[in-house]
């Protein structure tokens, strides 16, 4: 077998290091590779200043520990239990401060982080390929974290290919970013003008051995806007079976866990403080998860669509735009419709219909509480339709 070349991790923190990264306004950027038969990985933190602009207020960016970069040389498959016991070594820590007057909210979305990866690429020997590591091989766990041992689990673990598409990039994919997380922070007169988070980040229990052939290089990045400049939801309603039965106890999320709810013996709930964006909907009920998305979009008054159940296959149409024009994500169809991985499902048979799941979009008016949302389970079929 032809020996891989090795990577010098020393030289490469040096590179890092040496570089005159600015804190950006409001964005950070997690870095992680994921090289070699053993899964040797190099994990770093830095900042850029793409995509800073803030009409009003500023988000600062800082960063926990000694160092913006922690090594790992030994990396291999690991259960999510051990993903989130890994320790502070193993941990990014992320430190949000609005100095402006104004609350802000803001999105943290990953992707491939193509720049680092070019970096890679043109150290291989001519006659190697670096192949990026398949997007649903990469574990994340998002923290809010408050000071020493008081931590808060808010999203995941969860894989990117389970996120929703944030942003497509039509001539290259492997540029297109995927939404983690939606939050806010307060002005510096709120007395909350401050955000503390811990990354935690891990290869898959199941990726496949020929993963260690391939390199992995993720960045994700916060994107401010002021808060007033969009709208604040609050969804209520009803939960109930196919019978009109009210299911009570039944847990139900929005955006990777950070949004969760129980229902009431009524089968009531409620989501508050929902901004506009692609969010995972997970109802979870008698141990079995009805997964789809909800969309949420400002306009003059309140309606719900679906976005259909179905969709028609072209060669010519990527998984990629089918997830982003049905605001649904990679794995959702992957499972939906039988695939082994959303790397398998890069065309689509010409005029065969593929299955999605359950796809809706709420559009809000201007008052931000909104009730009547009723959910049906269809517990026979584990699926589930939303009305309003």
């Amino acid at each position: 077998m032809k020996k891989k070349k090795k990577i010098d991790f020393e030289k490469m923190t040096k590179f890092i290091k040496s570089k005159n990264f600015l804190i950006a306004a409001c964005v950070f950027v997690l870095t992680i590779s994921i090289i070699g038969v053993s899964y040797a990985s190099f994990f770093t933190v830095k900042t850029n200043t793409n995509n800073q602009t803030v009409t009003t207020g500023t988000l600062a960016v800082s960063y926990g520990g000694q160092s913006s970069s922690v090594q790992k040389n030994s990396m291999i498959p690991i259960p999510d239990e051990e993903g989130l016991n890994q320790g502070e070594t193993d941990t990014s820590v992320i430190y949000i401060q609005n100095t402006g007057t104004l609350d802000s909210t803001f999105t943290l979305n990953v992707g491939y982080d193509m720049e680092n990866f070019e970096i890679i690429s043109s150290n291989l020997d001519p006659d190697e390929t670096a192949i990026l590591t398949p997007l649903d091989y990469v574990k994340i766990a998002v923290y809010e974290y408050n000071g020493i041992n008081d931590e808060t689990l808010i999203v995941g673990p969860i894989t990117i290919a389970d996120l929703p598409i944030y942003s497509v990039n039509n001539s290259d994919s492997r540029y297109n970013r995927y939404a983690i997380l939606f939050d806010s922070v307060g002005g510096t007169t709120s007395g909350n003008a401050t955000k503390t988070y811990k990354v935690k980040m891990w290869l898959s229990d199941k990726a496949i051995p020929a993963a260690s052939y391939s390199y992995f290089y993720i960045n994700s990045e916060i994107v401010a806007e002021v808060e007033n400049a969009k709208m604040n939801y609050n969804l209520s309603g009803t939960l109930s079976d196919t019978s009109g039965s009210a299911l009570g106890g039944t847990t139900i999320s929005l955006q990777n866990n950070s949004l969760v709810t129980t229902t009431g013996d009524d089968g009531s709930f409620t989501l508050n403080g929902i901004y506009p964006g692609v969010y995972n909907l997970d109802i979870t009920y008698n141990g079995n998860v009805y997964s789809g998305n909800l969309t949420v979009e400002e306009g003059t008054g309140n309606s719900l669509e679906s976005l259909g159940a179905t969709f028609s296959g072209s060669p010519t149409t990527s998984i990629y735009n089918i997830a982003d024009t049905y605001k649904t994500t990679l794995s959702k169809i992957v499972n939906k419709n039988g695939f082994s991985t959303y790397a398998d499902a890069v065309s689509f048979a010409d005029g065969t219909t593929y299955n999605l799941a359950p796809t809706y979009k709420f559009t809000g008016g201007a008052d931000t509480n909104v009730s009547g949302l009723n959910i049906t389970l269809d517990t026979e079929n584990i699926n589930f339709t939303m009305t309003l």
